[in-house]
């Protein structure tokens, strides 16, 4: 190889080596890429809620318990099927609430789409218990003492059974004496009519069922009402009383030993608490639930947000009874966990399933 061919070869491998060590420049004629644009929030709106005193028996997706709500003071309440982020409700206030409304995007069909959140209580304020002598028709819970029979003739309601009744915008909700209903009214001066509508479907032991019947039985005859020394009566076309009510003072979920009477066996249906037995559930302030499961003591935790309710599955003793009074505790224990609502009208307190079957219901007992 001559040395003027060698010369060529070495300039050339100088200049790739040299190329090889320029940095990369970005081009002459656009700037550096842009990023991505980020996605933003839904824009929301700051309102303000009035809240009511107390919850009210509803019927959304199933059976709960709704506050009631309106956006001007002068506005009638209406049902609220939402829950407010960070507002824990007490009964026997009314509130000023600023919330933050915000679109919830691709929300489940039956879910809400607007998602709402507090951001001040600016008014919480106490309202006397409204007694039974100035009580409208609309506003309290109202409950069943007496309902006609078959003969049109009034009986009271066996102990035990609790029907009620909460008028409110146009809807009248609570329980049957067995199960959850709504139902529509239309309201002229005196005048009342009543529509049956949606109803759980759960069967109960009687007398309740016979209780549930009488009501919807009188819903129907109902033509309208009078309100005179506490008491609600519901008249038909005649004037007959065809059912009877008074004002129903709620009692607390927590300080209070709650004693059961029916309770989910497991194999579609409630039953009653065994004769000489006794089934018992103790809310703590704390989150704890204890009680007896009529054999042996047992204790877990429970949380709650508004009518709703999560309860652990709970521990117990291991003391041995008889086998009926077993396999009833054993039952018991099994349905606490499926509660996911409770509800408290007077003395009773019903724990029901997202479906509305009921998980047990309580008496309030003498502590």
């Amino acid at each position: 190889m001559n040395g003027r061919l060698v010369g060529m070869l070495v300039a050339l491998v100088a200049m790739l080596a040299l190329a090889a060590c320029q940095p990369i420049m970005p081009p002459q004629d656009g700037a550096a890429e842009e990023p991505a644009a980020q996605e933003t929030a839904p824009a929301g709106e700051e309102v303000t809620l009035y809240v009511g005193p107390e919850l009210v028996d509803c019927v959304g997706v199933g059976p709960m318990q709704c506050m009631l709500v309106k956006e001007n003071p002068e506005d009638d309440y209406k049902y609220f099927y939402s829950q407010i982020e960070g507002f824990e409700f007490e009964p026997g206030y009314e509130y000023e609430l600023r919330v933050l409304v915000t679109p919830v995007e691709n929300a489940p069909a039956d879910a809400s789409s607007l998602q709402y959140t507090l951001v001040e209580v600016v008014s919480k304020e106490p309202v006397a218990a409204e007694s039974a002598d100035s009580a409208g028709l609309e506003g309290p819970t109202w409950l069943l003492v007496s309902v006609a029979d078959d003969s049109g003739a009034l009986v009271e309601v066996p102990a035990g059974v609790e029907a009620t009744a909460t008028f409110a915008d146009g809807s009248v909700s609570g329980s049957s004496g067995c199960n959850n209903y709504g139902a529509a009214y239309t309201l002229d001066g005196e005048s009342l009519s009543i529509m049956p509508g949606p109803m759980t479907m759960m069967a109960c032991p009687e007398p309740q069922m016979t209780v549930e019947m009488q009501l919807m039985a009188a819903y129907g005859a109902t033509a309208s009402y009078a309100i005179a020394d506490g008491q609600l009566s519901l008249l038909d076309g005649a004037g007959n009383p065809v059912a009877t009510f008074t004002v129903l003072e709620p009692a607390a979920l927590t300080g209070v030993t709650w004693v059961a009477l029916f309770y989910n066996n497991g194999r579609g249906g409630a039953v009653s608490v065994l004769a000489d037995t006794e089934i018992t559930a103790i809310f703590g302030d704390d989150g704890s639930l204890s009680g007896s499961a009529g054999c042996n003591n047992y204790m877990g935790g429970y949380t709650t947000d508004g009518s709703s309710i999560t309860i652990d599955p709970p521990a117990s003793t291991r003391k041995a009874c008889p086998d009926e009074i077993m396999q009833q505790e054993a039952e018991y224990l099994l349905a606490l966990p499926t509660a996911a609502t409770f509800t408290i009208q007077g003395d009773q307190l019903e724990l029901r399933t997202a479906d509305g079957a009921l998980v047990a219901s309580y008496v309030a007992g003498d502590n």
